[in-house]
């Protein structure tokens, strides 16, 4: 029987080490899919005058979040999905209404409701 030469050994280790490293690469290569959706709640009469500690519901199907505005009339929730959106908004006799679609998975949407 012959023995395997020097030179086939090392190109099949080579291949198995190079093998390795693609796999170990393409599994780090994994896009982040969620998208931050901000909604900016203003006042209609000045959209200068930031709302804070109103009351943001985003609806469809089965989809239901809620929460408050930050001091900054800012509400922010991470979603990993397209979808299109409708967005109530209340605070005291204060009311808005409108619809925000995220698109892109991966790109951050930004909405403001007057």
């Amino acid at each position: 029987m012959k023995q395997p030469s020097l030179y086939k050994n090392a190109l099949i280790g080579s291949v198995i080490i190079m093998l390795f490293v693609g796999l170990i690469s393409l599994s780090s290569c994994r896009k982040d899919l969620s998208m931050t959706l901000t909604i900016t709640v203003k006042m209609m009469g000045d959209t200068n005058v930031l709302v804070p500690n109103a009351k943001v519901i985003l609806t469809k199907d089965d989809i239901h979040v809620e929460g408050y505005t930050d001091g900054h009339g800012q509400f922010r929730h991470t979603f990993n999905l397209q979808i299109q959106l409708d967005v109530s908004v209340t605070k005291d006799t204060l009311s808005g209404m409108g619809i925000v679609n995220l698109g892109k998975t991966g790109i951050d949407v930004e909405k403001s409701i007057y």
